[in-house]
């Protein structure tokens, strides 16, 4: 036991006036000694597993009230007996902080008001020749009732055919007008319809050629103004960093040079002479070595006495502490700061900053996307189905009394010509009834009803369901869920373990395993559930679970308690999830499935890149279990989005006007004896389904946290991961369907994914890592639509007397079955074999499923 501990720590505590207190622990966390009187409790987990794990014996931690940075005392066998911990307070951290999100907040204010101005101005000056052509086509419709306007051809410069349309519509209407007039006197006027006593018919709708032309002059625009406004906030935040980051750089040095020149002067009043230092290179090199912030310490009386590193010409960074004898100086500690090493420290900031950067610009271009479809796109879309559908003579459906500007007037216009003519046909209908031969008149009107889709009771009103409905709620969604991810796996290896029976590598995989669990039963549920309580009641069901979940999660004491939020949330995800998936699928024509399901799955994983990015940033700023809450809000702002542009109706109302039938099938084991079936399940899903949930959601932040990596480190392999997820999933929408083989690119997208996994097992390091994230997000990214396409041909094909909910509903229990089994039986050989060997064995795993996929498919081709 050391006698003068206290004194050691005290002279330590007054290097630095902004240590708050230095103790000496011991490897349990327990206080030895302290500068503080009385006892001292015990030091935090987090603290102590910092001790344990310290590779070079330097480590750093934080507590609500204090910034710790600490020493590992190490044996002669390099394992930590002890450790001296010195605690900051955070105050002056905070202060600079607020400050920094003050400017922040200034700044933003005054970029909002900027942009807003220009983009209104840019906004004008771009749609000013497409409004203006708008408004004639008013003008036409307004001439159009009684006779062919002269300007018509004036009005298809930039809408040919929405003009044409209204050519054909305003002919129709006129002949229609014509009919009615030989049963009635004269045409009412058009009366605003109800639209609170209407009958509603909810339709899918896609994008068309008159929407498209709007989004391509205004995208640019938009594109624009997100990453100058991005830009703009990004060079304020790294001028407010630099300022703060200066004086602390300053600090560091002279809190160096003071230690140095104190130890130094104390062997001096000692009487050991300035040119006799014994041991004094092999102190500075250890000075150099613990703090790599200095590049240079030397003493200086004249010709060096002893120097370490390379002195720099240069001025900058240099700093002298004189050393005195007697009064006298008789030599200069001169320390120089390394440019190098803090340029190294600011690029982390940097990185930081960018992956900010890039969720914003990801969060702004769907915020943008549904904003243009919410007030330009999405009415435009409507105004030309309704124009086609009266072109056809067809005058049984309008739209919703819409807002004043030109496309609302002109919705108002088109609807108008619904409501006068089904008003001529109940007045017409009324004086048949009253009149003589009734039954002959009745006839006649009857068939006149149908030819041009009139009804006594009145014209339907409209309601567009489209992918904007749910592609921004579902990104948002998709980033709480994932926020936790680059951390969540060392979160349950620091939880308290009840379950001492079992290995701990199982128990840090049993929560996804519950996660995993509660998709793989829930899934089959959607379906019915969807039919029962509609689309968006599903949805909101599941975000409620997300959301208590998080809370959960937030105050979960131990393991325990973890398995069961993660199960909670792994349910309400699948539901909230799914149940978007299937309102397009359900809602759009057929022709456009394919690609609404790829820019879903764009929307869903642009989500989960932003969350897992930013979620590393959240935990290493403001604790783990602080990002559970900003789940919880996200979820709630996606429900509430939900809530807004979702309306509230049951399945089974899709395009086909066909009701499938949504109960619960046990019959999930007929497409198993398709040859054809079973390889693209176990050959591709089910192998890239562990890839997804194995690899990346639990052995990626295990495997680079043994590599010493940071979480902020691991949350941009994830990034790096969904990325390439994202860019491959629009590469292959991209590539036009006569040049897309999908068998061919799932095959070659598993090979990539198998290749890389090999080679980070082989060669494990960070780099290796990042290349596995990349490899395998560009793997799964291109895999998606043909797995989509072969499964769906095989459901409408081979499989078709089975229907496309029993095949749907086999492959998601395969493939999230799959990744359940992959989970618990790499849980299991991890601590046989390493994080690495599971790597390894998963690119097997890949490797053997593309090949067996690659002959199952020849074998089934004739079965």
């Amino acid at each position: 036991m050391m006698r003068n501990a206290t004194e050691l720590l005290l002279r330590a505590q007054k290097t630095d006036p902004l240590i708050k207190a230095v103790h000496l622990i011991n490897p349990s966390g327990i206080v030895v000694d302290s500068t503080l009187p009385g006892d001292v409790k015990p030091m935090p987990r987090e603290i102590v597993r910092a001790l344990v794990d310290s590779v070079d014996g330097r480590w750093t931690a934080e507590t609500d009230t204090d910034l710790i940075s600490g020493y590992s005392i190490l044996d002669e066998g390099g394992s930590p007996v002890g450790g001296v911990v010195a605690s900051y307070p955070r105050n002056e951290l905070e202060a600079r902080s607020w400050a920094i999100r003050q400017r922040m907040l200034l700044v933003s204010v005054i970029l909002l008001v900027l942009f807003s101005v220009v983009s209104y101005l840019a906004l004008g000056v771009r749609m000013r020749g497409p409004i203006s052509e708008l408004r004639r086509i008013e003008k036409q419709l307004d001439s159009s009732d009684e006779q062919v306007p002269a300007e018509a051809s004036a009005a298809t410069v930039s809408f040919p055919v929405f003009s044409e349309m209204l050519d054909r519509a305003s002919f129709a209407y006129r002949s229609a007008v014509s009919e009615l007039a030989k049963f009635a006197s004269a045409a009412p006027d058009a009366l605003p319809g109800n639209d609170a006593t209407a009958s509603v018919r909810f339709v899918g709708i896609d994008e068309t050629d008159l929407a498209r032309n709007i989004a391509r002059r205004l995208m640019p625009l938009v594109a624009a103004m997100v990453f100058g406004s991005a830009l703009a906030l990004a060079y304020v935040a790294y001028l407010g960093i630099d300022e703060s980051f200066s004086p602390e750089i300053a600090k560091r040095t002279e809190l160096i040079g003071t230690v140095a020149n104190a130890n130094i002067q104390r062997a001096l009043e000692a009487g050991v002479p300035l040119e006799q230092l014994v041991g004094g290179q092999d102190y500075f090199q250890d000075l150099t070595q613990n703090l790599p912030e200095i590049s240079y310490l030397g003493i200086l009386p004249g010709k060096p006495i002893l120097e370490i590193g390379r002195k720099r010409s240069a001025a900058d960074g240099v700093s002298e502490f004189p050393l005195l004898l007697d009064g006298e100086t008789i030599g200069t500690i001169v320390t120089e700061t390394d440019p190098l090493y803090f340029a190294a420290q600011f690029r982390d900031i940097l990185l930081d900053l960018s992956v900010v950067l890039l969720v914003i610009v990801l969060f702004a271009y769907e915020l943008v996307v549904v904003m243009m479809a919410s007030s330009v796109t999405l009415p435009i879309d409507g105004l030309q189905h309704v124009a086609g559908l009266q072109a056809a003579s067809d005058f049984s459906k309008r739209l919703a009394t819409s807002g004043m500007n030109v496309i609302g007037r002109l919705a108002n216009r088109i609807s108008e010509r619904a409501v006068r003519l089904d008003g001529m046909f109940a007045e017409a209908w009324r004086s048949a009834m009253a009149g003589q031969n009734p039954e002959e008149r009745t006839r006649l009107l009857e068939s006149l009803g149908q030819r041009f889709g009139l009804r006594t009771s009145g014209a339907e009103v409209l309601r567009f369901c489209s992918l904007s409905d749910v592609r921004l709620p579902l990104f948002l969604f998709a980033m709480a869920d994932e926020l936790p991810l680059s951390f969540f796996s060392l979160y349950a290896r620091d939880a308290d373990n009840p379950i001492t029976w079992i290995s701990p590598g199982i128990v840090i995989g049993l929560p996804l395993a519950a996660y995993l669990l509660a998709t793989l039963f829930g899934a089959p549920l959607v379906r019915p559930l969807e039919r029962r309580f509609g689309y968006r009641n599903l949805f909101l069901a599941g975000a409620g679970m997300c959301m208590f979940a998080n809370v959960g999660l937030f105050a979960a004491g131990n393991i325990v308690h973890l398995i069961a939020c993660l199960a909670l949330n792994g349910l309400g995800f699948v539901l909230a999830s799914l149940s978007c998936q299937d309102y397009v699928l359900d809602m759009l024509p057929p022709t456009v499935r394919s690609r609404s399901i790829g820019l879903i799955r764009t929307a869903m994983f642009s989500g989960v890149f932003a969350g897992t990015a930013l979620g590393g940033i959240i935990a290493d700023r403001m604790g783990q279990r602080a990002v559970f809450i900003v789940c919880a809000a996200v979820t709630a702002v996606s429900s509430a989005l939900i809530w807004h542009y979702v309306p509230q109706f049951r399945a089974g109302i899709g395009q086909t006007g066909e009701q499938e039938d949504t109960r619960l099938s046990f019959n999930l084991l007929a497409p198993m004896r398709s040859a054809r079936f079973v390889a693209v399940a176990f050959g591709i899903i089910v192998p890239l389904e562990i890839v997804d949930h194995v690899f990346v959601s639990y052995l990626l932040s295990l495997q680079m946290d043994a590599l010493g990596s940071s979480a902020a480190g691991i949350g941009r392999a994830m990034m790096c991961f969904f990325l390439m997820l994202i860019i491959g999933g629009a590469a292959q929408d991209k590539v036009p369907q006569r040049y897309s083989n999908p068998t061919l690119v799932a095959f070659a997208s598993s090979v990539v994914s198998g290749a890389v996994l090999l080679v980070a097992a082989a060669f494990p390091s960070s780099a290796s890592m990042f290349l596995a994230a990349a490899g395998t997000g560009l793997g799964l990214g291109l895999s998606g639509g043909p797995q989509a396409v072969l499964v769906m041909d095989l459901a409408e094909g081979r499989l078709s007397h089975l229907g496309s909910s029993v095949v749907l509903g086999t492959t998601r229990l395969l493939e999230r079955g799959g990744a359940v089994a992959g989970l618990v039986l790499t849980g299991l050989l991890t601590g046989y074999i390493g994080y690495s060997g599971a790597v390894g064995m998963i690119g097997c795993l890949v490797l053997f499923g593309a090949v067996a996929f690659a002959l199952l498919q020849t074998v089934g081709k004739n079965r």
